[in-house]
């Protein structure tokens, strides 16, 4: 796993890749502007420390990346480190000015980071999608991706069960994010797998 600097160049990177796509550049900066470097992963789970979530989206994108040729080679290179990249973008900012997470001073050995009760109430899947689609034009299979990368994790996944119309890019995405959290960010020891496929660019 990538530390917080290697990961910023690994972010600029991927973002280069899709650079040509209108909007990435103005969203990045945005993202940036309000904390994508400095915000974690989470407030007591997974890289749950400052930078933690630049960690977490570059690690992401780079499993989604080896997912692709193998799951789904439909897809298109800039979509997937798009939807990978930003997914979780909602943890810097709601998209409205608020922080997602807030240290906590008092507690911080059991829970690192408090929830941010003034943010925008609203599923972080989708909030992400709502904050990318400020800046670029989504399309449908992206959206899709980006809203319920958690899978089952959340109960807005329910909206997609029994459902015929789930992209096949909402699982891509999916299964690259389970791993990366809880495999990859918890330093699993894995016997049984090629650690040569989590670790190559």
């Amino acid at each position: 796993m990538l530390n917080l600097e290697d990961s910023k160049n690994e972010y600029f990177k991927f973002l280069e890749k899709i650079s040509s796509r209108t909007g990435v550049k103005a969203l990045s900066d945005y993202l940036i502007k309000h904390g994508l470097f400095e915000a974690p992963a989470s407030t007591k789970f997974h890289l749950c420390s400052e930078g933690g979530l630049i960690i977490h989206l570059v690690s992401v994108t780079a499993l989604a990346l080896k997912l692709r040729p193998v799951l789904y080679p439909e897809a298109t290179e800039e979509t997937v480190i798009l939807v990978s990249l930003f997914h979780d973008c909602f943890k810097a900012t709601d998209g409205f000015g608020n922080k997602t997470y807030l240290k906590n001073t008092e507690a911080k050995e059991r829970q690192p980071y408090l929830w941010n009760a003034e943010q925008l109430n609203y599923a972080g899947g989708h909030k992400s999608a709502l904050i990318i689609s400020k800046f670029v034009d989504l399309k449908q299979d992206e959206i899709q991706a980006i809203a319920y990368h958690d899978g089952p994790y959340t109960e807005s996944w329910k909206d997609l069960m029994g459902n015929n119309n789930v992209y096949p890019l909402t699982h891509l995405i999916h299964m690259a994010d389970l791993w990366s959290c809880w495999v990859v960010e918890r330093n699993k020891n894995i016997k049984k797998f090629d650690k040569k496929f989590l670790e190559d660019k």
